[in-house]
């Protein structure tokens, strides 16, 4: 199983320093609830690296853009959070389900518990 992880950004070197100081200048209208609460301004919280390693499925991480390049059929609210199997994409967390998690705890408890309940 792939764990899919989208961002409602999109991808390159100018996005991601305009990005980092959106974040820190005005963080209640930035819209990537995923990527404010998993990245700090540069790189990736260590807690949610640790507990992405501990996790034993492959992870993928995309941007908006590139999600749409890959995957332009599928609709989706973003951010988003995907199981990917035989090449089939399937809803894990949606957008609101990301955007109510209001740190990093509630992140991993919201994925944790919709591991759990797959098993």
């Amino acid at each position: 199983m792939n764990i899919l992880f989208v961002y409602n950004a999109d991808a390159g070197v100018f996005n991601a320093i305009s990005d980092s100081i959106h974040k820190v200048m005005s963080p209640d209208t930035y819209e990537c609830q995923l990527c404010k609460i998993t990245y700090g301004m540069t790189s990736m919280q260590k807690e949610w690296r640790q507990f992405l390693d501990g996790l034993v499925a492959k992870k993928t991480f995309l941007h908006r853009n590139e999600f749409q390049k890959q995957y332009p059929d599928i609709p989706s609210n973003l951010p988003a959070i995907f199981t990917e199997e035989a090449g089939q994409l399937y809803p894990f967390l949606n957008a609101d389900e990301i955007n109510q998690c209001e740190d990093l705890d509630a992140l991993i408890e919201a994925v944790s518990t919709r591991i759990a309940a797959m098993k």
